[in-house]
């Protein structure tokens, strides 16, 4: 809280003393947390109400394929909104908070108001664990960086083990929760793996740059870690139960929540599933094609690689098959560069990287095979 001598002027900026301005009326901390409390409405209304076809196209690709999305449409909108308007660019290189800054700075007269309001355009996307303080303020220690970050907001009840996504305005030393913001329960070490994990597959300068395009990903995938998890727990009613799902969720959390798998990214289950398709559709021998599949998953979950084009390591994983006498699959390179529509050269050179790397992989695999 200021402090404000009766005789120095009025922080509120008026020009007049303290003691003839606002001593009488209310503290001025109060009275700027009420001016941002309305600018935050408003800054999420300039957002919903802009008109864009590369917002609207990007609004139903984001629909189609969501979980979270589509169980809770109102919830999905708020946060695609803020997330929109605070992150992504338009033609010009500018964002809508940006523009609304710049639009309202104009109109409020306030020193102190006005200074956060020009801050917000440096918006934090943020993920990490949570805790409570009091009613009123979260600290959130975030991924990546381990920065503590003070969010003042009216919190209610927060379990322990939860894991926060929001995306957070500048004020001063601590930060606003702008619009739709995420608090998972009970996920939290499957969720900061997750994030660690897709993080260090890209190149990333800030945790910021990387959930500044992966935010509404990241929010669908914590709601589905969050329902398993819940899910599980339900099923666990009596005491021999849950003494087991106690014994297996450190484990569990380290690969999966109910068979949501957190290191497999949306190009890694593309090149599997690609994988899968042809193995079916040439009828090959199902214990053979789940080896190939095995070993494929276990390059992508020891080596994380950055992926292009997911069907290049389809095809590598086929053609490598040649290298082991024990199955049969055979397939020439032409005939999966055309399959798969990529190079025989791509193909060729990912097969050989894959089998001078995991030759004992997949022998060990080979033995679950033919026992």
């Amino acid at each position: 809280m200021s402090t404000v001598g009766r005789n120095e002027p009025c922080p509120c900026g008026s020009g007049k003393k303290y003691k003839k301005c606002c001593e009488n009326v209310v503290n001025i901390d109060t009275l700027v947390n009420q001016e941002l409390d309305v600018l935050q409405a408003q800054l999420y209304d300039f957002i919903a109400t802009a008109q864009s076809a590369e917002m609207e196209e990007s609004y139903h690709h984001y629909l189609s394929k969501m979980d979270l999305m589509q169980a809770d449409p109102d919830i999905y909108e708020m946060a695609f909104v803020s997330w929109y308007g605070a992150t992504q660019k338009d033609a010009d290189g500018v964002r809508l908070i940006e523009r609304f800054v710049d639009k309202q700075l104009n109109t409020v007269t306030r020193p102190q108001t006005a200074e956060v309001l020009e801050s917000w355009k440096n918006i934090r996307v943020t993920a990490g664990t949570v805790e409570k303080l009091n009613d009123n303020t979260l600290r959130v220690e975030e991924a990546i960086s381990g920065d503590t970050l003070v969010v003042t907001e009216k919190f209610g009840k927060l379990d322990e083990n939860s894991f926060f996504l929001g995306l957070l305005l500048p004020n001063g030393e601590k930060y606003l929760p702008f619009a739709q913001y995420f608090i998972y329960p009970a996920i939290e070490k499957a969720a900061m793996e997750l994030v660690k994990i897709r993080y260090e597959q890209g190149e990333f300068e800030t945790l910021h740059d990387y959930l500044s395009g992966q935010y509404l990903e990241i929010a669908d995938v914590g709601f589905v870690l969050y329902s398993a998890e819940k899910k599980k727990a339900g099923k666990a009613t009596s005491k021999s139960e849950k003494a087991e799902a106690e014994q297996d969720s450190d484990k569990k959390a380290e690969d999966s929540i109910e068979g949501v798998e957190i290191w497999k990214t949306p190009e890694y289950n593309e090149a599997i599933t690609s994988l899968q398709n042809f193995l079916s559709e040439k009828e090959e021998n199902k214990k053979e094609s789940e080896l190939l599949v095995a070993v494929l998953e276990k390059y992508f979950y020891t080596e994380r690689p950055t992926i292009r084009n997911p069907k290049i390591y389809s095809g590598a994983m086929v053609d490598m098959a040649k290298n082991i006498d024990e199955i049969s699959i055979r397939h020439v390179q032409k005939e999966l560069a055309e399959y798969f529509d990529v190079s025989a050269n791509s193909i060729s050179r990912r097969s050989k990287q894959i089998w001078e790397s995991y030759q004992d992989t997949v022998y060990e695999l080979l033995k679950t095979v033919n026992a």
